[in-house]
C-alpha cells in the first residue's frame, strides 16, 4: 500500500504523549510506504466564505485524513474541502454529545445504563429542577451519576451520594445540557476498553482505580492490563461502533451484574496505552483497514 496520509490530533495532547502516539504511527507508516504529516486542529485553519469552506493548504495531494482528534466542526469544514476523513464528521458529532450517543445506543437496542437526559431550560428554576430530578432518583436510586453532555478524561462527570448533592450541584451547573445514570455500583473505578476496526475487535484492556476514586480514567490514577473480552463484550462493543457509523472506534464497557452495558464510544485515545497493554499496533492495523 502506498499513500499519503494526514493525522489530525488533538492539541491537548503533552509532548510525551504525542511523541509515543506519533512513532507508532511513523513506524507502521515506513513499514506501509505510507508518507505521513501530523498536525493539530488548532495548528489546522479553515473558514467559511458563503457557502464554501477555504482554507490557505492544500488537501488534494492526501489520501484521506485519519482523525484523532474531538473537534467534529473542523472534520466537518475537512470533509467539505473535499477531504475523505475517517471517521466522519457525522459520527464524531455522536460520540461527542453524550445525550445524542444514548439515543442513538438506545434506538438500536445496545445495552447502556438507565439514563435520564435533564431538560433543557430556558430559564433554571430550581423548584422544578427538584421535581424533575426526584422522578429521576425514584426510577435510577441513588447515589446518580451526572455527566455533562461534552467531556474528555473523566472530567465533567460527578458521583452524588445524596438528593441534596444532586440537587446542589444540578444547580451549580446551571442544569445546563446534563443527563443523569444509575450508578453500577459492581463496575465502579473499573471499566473495559476495547478498540474496534471494521467490525472487529483488535485490542483490550481494563482499566481500575483502587483509590477510592469511582472513575477509572489513568488520568485520575488508574491502572491498565490486558484484557481478553468475551464474546458479548465483543458483540456490544462491534455493535456500538456500527450504530454510531465509526470505521473505528473505542469502546467503553462495564460489568453490570445484569451484563455488560456500553458506557461510553470514542473516536479518539491514546493508541499508545493499547500497546503497552496488549501489545498491538493499532496504527498499522488502521493503515491496512483503510482503502
Amino acid at each position: 500500500m502506498r499513500g499519503k496520509v494526514l493525522v489530525v490530533h488533538d492539541d491537548i495532547l503533552s509532548q510525551e504523549e504525542f511523541k509515543a502516539q506519533n512513532k507508532l504511527f511513523v513506524d507502521a507508516a515506513k513499514k506501509m510506504n505510507i508518507s505521513l504529516d501530523f498536525v493539530s486542529n488548532v495548528q489546522l485553519y479553515t473558514y467559511i466564505d458563503n457557502s464554501n469552506v477555504k482554507c490557505h493548504e492544500t488537501f488534494g495531494t492526501y489520501d484521506y485524513a485519519i482523525f484523532f482528534d474531538k473537534d467534529f466542526h473542523l472534520a466537518r469544514n475537512l470533509e467539505m474541502l473535499g477531504v475523505k476523513v475517517v471517521n466522519s464528521a457525522f459520527a464524531i458529532d455522536i460520540c461527542e454529545n453524550k445525550a445524542n450517543l444514548y439515543q442513538i445506543l438506545a434506538q438500536n437496542h445496545i445495552n447502556i445504563p438507565k439514563t435520564v437526559i435533564f431538560p433543557m431550560m430556558t430559564k433554571f428554576n430550581k423548584n422544578k429542577a427538584i421535581l424533575f430530578l426526584n422522578n429521576a432518583i425514584s426510577d435510577l436510586g441513588m447515589p446518580i451519576i451526572v455527566k455533562e453532555w461534552y467531556g474528555d478524561y473523566g472530567q465533567n462527570v460527578y458521583l452524588c451520594k445524596s438528593k441534596e448533592e444532586l440537587y446542589d450541584l444540578v444547580e451549580k451547573l446551571n442544569g445546563n445540557m446534563l443527563l443523569l445514570q444509575e450508578f453500577i455500583v459492581e463496575a465502579s473505578g473499573s471499566d473495559i476498553r476495547l478498540f474496534v476496526i471494521k467490525n472487529k475487535v483488535v485490542a483490550s484492556y481494563r482499566r481500575r482505580n483502587s483509590g477510592g476514586e469511582f472513575r477509572s480514567n489513568l488520568s485520575l490514577g488508574g491502572s491498565m492490563d490486558k484484557y481478553i473480552p468475551t464474546y458479548l463484550d465483543e458483540q456490544l462493543a462491534v455493535g456500538a461502533t456500527k450504530a454510531v457509523g465509526c470505521d473505528f472506534a473505542i469502546v467503553d464497557i462495564l460489568k453490570s451484574i445484569n451484563g455488560p452495558v456500553v458506557c461510553e464510544v470514542n473516536t479518539s485515545a491514546s493508541v499508545n496505552h493499547f500497546y503497552e497493554a496488549c501489545g498491538v499496533d493499532i496504527p498499522q492495523l488502521l493503515f491496512k483497514s483503510i482503502k
